[in-house]
């Protein structure tokens, strides 16, 4: 499998990345189920997206814990505020201390990846909520946001209606078709699109809207 040939397809949908007008999209990628691959497909579809990009492309990583997209980027240098100057979609509960989220270039121009910055043991919990004033003002600033949401929690979902589409990514070796028409009518429900399936892990990348 060549995964940059295949999602550089996908990526050639979304020509121009930026809408006439310029203004930019926001998807989300979630697997079907846990280690279906989809922050592997995340990560590479941003990269692949920033090297057409002007704007910048944004990772963001919804395991904000984590920071494993961050690490994996190998994020470097000035700090930018994710909050765009709105109220985003994610709230802090905090035990004590300081906590915030930030952007951070990777080592590939023009893409950004959240970072969750905190003193140790501030963050008790991360809660994600709608916050359709701030997509649209990331989709103003920046050419592409793209998603990386953990498979195994439904909190994301809250997020589906304000965003222009998900890509679901399976596992080919074990699609789980049932766990793909459950998490495609959970996605409906909330008011979202599912913009495109992709099997991972065949001897091609298959994706099918």
């Amino acid at each position: 499998m060549n995964l940059t040939s295949d999602l550089s397809q996908l990526i050639d949908q979304l020509e121009p990345i930026a809408r006439p007008g310029g203004e930019g999209r926001a998807l989300m990628v979630m697997g079907s189920r846990r280690g279906a691959g989809a922050s592997t497909v995340a990560r590479e579809l941003a990269r692949l997206a920033a090297l057409r990009s002007t704007r910048g492309v944004w990772l963001y990583d919804l395991d904000f814990m984590a920071n494993a997209q961050a690490d994996a980027a190998r994020v470097h240098g000035p700090v930018f505020d994710a909050g765009f100057g709105r109220t985003p979609f994610w709230s802090l509960q905090l035990e004590a201390g300081r906590a915030r989220v930030v952007a951070r270039q990777s080592t590939v121009a023009n893409l950004f990846v959240t970072q969750l910055q905190s003193e140790a043991g501030a963050v008790k919990q991360v809660a994600l909520r709608p916050a359709a004033d701030y997509w649209q003002a990331v989709r103003q600033s920046i050419d592409l946001a793209i998603i990386d949401a953990p498979s195994n929690s439904t909190a994301p979902l809250s997020l589906a209606a304000d965003l222009d589409g998900i890509i679901l990514v399976a596992d080919a070796r074990d699609p789980n078709g049932e766990g793909i028409a459950a998490r495609r009518a959970a996605i409906e429900a909330r008011g979202g699109v599912v913009a495109g399936l992709i099997l991972n892990r065949t001897s091609r990348i298959q994706s099918a809207a």
